[in-house]
């Protein structure tokens, strides 16, 4: 167990020597060895594009026409007509939050960054944007309970 003074083998890659001339591919032999969802792409010597070969008969089977199906049928609007019912389920804070949320804004008013940066008050470190919507939510609920 431990480091070892030399590695095992070869550490590190080995060079790839290449021919200097490409190796010419038969077009023919490409045709017949391809899957038939790819296609063959010409090039010139600059790399630019001549060719591209695609297999007619997959163009020809893509042409054809499909039937469309009517958009809605009875249960796609029953569907529409469940989801379009929403239920929005109020979020109350609890007491422990609104004691937090009251300290922090006792102390610091509507300065969320200080209120973020304060350590000891925000234990949970919420962000700046979290402690203000937390902030909205105890002024609002506590003027609807002034109001009544």
């Amino acid at each position: 167990m431990g480091l070892m003074v030399s590695l095992n083998g070869v550490a590190g890659g080995v060079e790839k020597l290449y021919c200097d001339e490409p190796n010419p591919l038969d077009i023919e032999e490409l045709k017949r060895s391809r899957e038939p969802d790819r296609g063959i792409i010409e090039r010139d010597d600059q790399g630019n594009v001549i060719d591209v070969i695609i297999d007619k008969e997959k163009d020809e089977e893509s042409d054809t026409k499909i039937h469309p199906t009517p958009a809605k049928t009875d249960i796609v609007r029953e569907l529409e007509a469940q989801a379009s019912v929403v239920y929005k389920r109020e979020r109350y804070q609890s007491e422990e939050e609104r004691l937090f949320v009251e300290k922090l804004i006792n102390k610091y008013g509507d300065d969320y960054e200080s209120m973020f940066r304060d350590i000891k008050l925000n234990v949970y470190q919420y962000t700046a944007a979290q402690l203000k919507k937390k902030c909205q939510k105890y002024l609002l609920d506590s003027a609807n309970k002034s109001c009544s």
